[in-house]
């Protein structure tokens, strides 16, 4: 064998074997954080760069090239069990299915374990203009985050996340509470943190 031979062996052999790693370390990641990344990827509303109008009035800056916002939970994962105050309402009244809502620091910790966080209140409200743009206004009742496309009842939905319960929001509204969005209406509201709502995090 020249040396020639032997050197493309070796890299050859070096390539297989980084290549196997891969395998094995792709092949390593957990059944339930492959699912999560699926369910995330398919399922989030992203919102461009740029500069946006905020239901009441205002704008606020979206700096970063996508914000993205993913679908409420309706299935909780198992390390959740280990979080008695995680619930499924009964069924959502727009999209029909059983919601998870969190109290404020479960809901925290829920994004954490995605990798991703809470929404300011402003990302929210930016959220419900950004979804419903057939009203520059956007006031009133709009259906276009929380009901099925197409559905009768709703006219202008789009995305059905549902809207049985207002959002979290990681605002702070004084002690023990923090500020929650209807996505159905643009409404901003108090809550205190024990108190449950649905849950869409935001990277």
């Amino acid at each position: 064998m020249t040396y020639a031979s032997g050197k493309w062996n070796l890299r050859f052999a070096l390539s297989r074997a980084l290549l196997t790693a891969g395998v094995v370390l792709s092949s390593s990641l957990s059944p339930i954080a492959a699912r999560a990344n699926a369910m995330v990827a398919a399922e989030e509303i992203c919102m461009p760069q740029g500069t946006y109008p905020m239901i009441g009035g205002g704008t606020t800056v979206f700096s970063h090239d996508q914000t993205c916002f993913s679908r409420p939970v309706t299935n909780t994962f198992p390390w959740e069990k280990k979080i008695p105050r995680a619930n499924r309402s009964t069924a959502d009244q727009f999209n029909g299915a059983r919601v998870v809502r969190y109290d404020y620091h479960d809901a925290l910790y829920q994004c954490a374990k995605r990798h991703m966080r809470l929404p300011a209140v402003e990302e929210l409200t930016a959220l419900f203009v950004y979804a419903n743009p057939g009203d520059k206004a956007a006031t009133g009742s709009q259906y276009a985050i929380v009901a099925p496309k197409n559905d009768s009842r709703y006219p202008g939905g789009l995305h059905g996340w549902g809207g049985s319960s207002t959002y979290w929001s990681h605002t702070f509204a004084g002690r023990g509470s923090h500020k929650v969005v209807n996505l159905g209406n643009g409404r901003v509201s108090i809550y205190y943190n024990s108190r449950t709502s649905y849950v869409s995090c935001v990277h």
